[in-house]
């Protein structure tokens, strides 16, 4: 289970994602929803993912910060800015390709940002199969090592949501 999670803050259009201690996949099921809403706002104006407390990041993680990179240069022509002050995040975040769609910065700013921890909802087996999948989709894009990296595993975790599909709908 998760021991960290994610903080969210907005203001004027910046928006800001705070990681704290070992975010896993469990921790962003309300970050991938949070995404969503963001991705349909007008008024997007910048975004900060700030890592300086983030003690360890999972791929599934990754891939929904990598989805906001995309996302925010796609929609809103923006490049989102990563903080970093560890130097084994700041690698795994480059080695997975984060660096095309952050400007990734060694910065430690104030800690006592006025960020709110994001409340994990109820999370189902389908909304973290989903979660899952679309994240190491994202990573995937983003370069040929990731691409061969977590073909298997997505292709498992799809032939998983497609089975989950077939008997939901056979149940209907």
């Amino acid at each position: 289970m998760s021991t960290g999670h994610v903080e969210y803050a907005s203001l004027n259009g910046t928006h800001i994602f705070k990681l704290i201690g070992e975010v896993r996949a469990q921790s962003c099921i309300s970050l991938d929803k949070l995404l969503s809403k963001i991705e349909q706002q007008s008024n997007v104006v910048g975004a900060i993912v700030d890592l300086t407390q983030t003690t360890f990041i999972d791929s599934t993680v990754l891939g929904v910060l990598a989805k906001l990179g995309l996302k925010l240069k796609q929609t809103h022509q923006i490049q989102a800015v990563m903080l970093s002050t560890n130097p084994d995040i700041t690698t795994l975040a480059n080695s997975m390709g984060l660096g095309q769609v952050f400007v990734i910065l060694n910065y430690c700013g104030d800690p006592k940002v006025c960020t709110r921890e994001l409340i994990e909802e109820h999370i189902t087996h389908n909304a973290m199969l989903t979660t899952v999948l679309d994240a190491h989709k994202t990573l995937m894009k983003l370069n040929e090592s990731n691409q061969n990296m977590f073909e298997p595993l997505v292709k498992q975790l799809q032939k998983e949501q497609d089975t989950l599909e077939q008997v939901s709908q056979q149940n209907v």
